[in-house]
């Protein structure tokens, strides 16, 4: 019965989104996206030049990927993945601090840099942290507040320079146009 329901509410909200949307006639496609799982669903916009991945997300633990073109994924381009988690409390602040505490174990000379990202609705707490010429991470835990018991951590991942000013604004779009449904 319960499966039943979620895939009647599903395809209310896909009927919806293609009437409040539309899908125009040239096949120009929708970015608004309806992301979904076992317990979860939120939705999030695709920016312009942007590919938001469901499938290929699996590979690397995300609910969904972004990504301006396959050659980003395999050479180790700009990524944003966009994760969908279980609260333990609503102290999200203490995940993305015990994520940076991880990383330090293995990087000795990880830089950690404020970055500051908004939500609207939501409590961020956002953190960059890289290796000069190496990598850099910038990590938002977003706290959709006490009603649901889940969370949505969105990082952009970039190779040897850090963030442009094109792909930051991606990133923040796609931070500010998250919308949890359930979860």
């Amino acid at each position: 019965m319960k499966y039943l329901f979620k895939i009647w509410v599903l395809f209310i909200f896909g009927l919806i989104n293609t009437l409040s949307f539309g899908q125009k006639k040239d096949s120009t496609k929708m970015d608004v996206l309806m992301i979904y799982g076992d317990s979860y669903i939120f939705s999030v916009k695709e920016p312009n030049g942007w590919i938001g991945d469901v499938k290929i997300a699996e590979k690397y633990y995300s609910s969904i990927l972004f990504y301006q073109n396959k050659k980003d994924i395999k050479k180790g381009g700009t990524i944003i993945q966009v994760y969908n988690f279980k609260k333990k409390d609503e102290q999200t602040e203490n995940d993305l601090i015990y994520d940076i505490d991880s990383y330090k174990k293995d990087y000795q000379n990880l830089i950690e840099k404020d970055l500051l990202v908004t939500h609207k609705d939501y409590k961020c707490f956002s953190k960059l942290i890289f290796l000069k010429d190496n990598f850099y991470q910038y990590i938002v835990y977003i706290n959709p507040g006490p009603e649901y018991k889940s969370g949505i951590s969105v990082s952009m991942n970039i190779s040897k320079r850090p963030a442009t000013e094109s792909e930051l604004s991606a990133f923040n779009e796609i931070i500010s146009s998250l919308v949890m449904l359930k979860g």
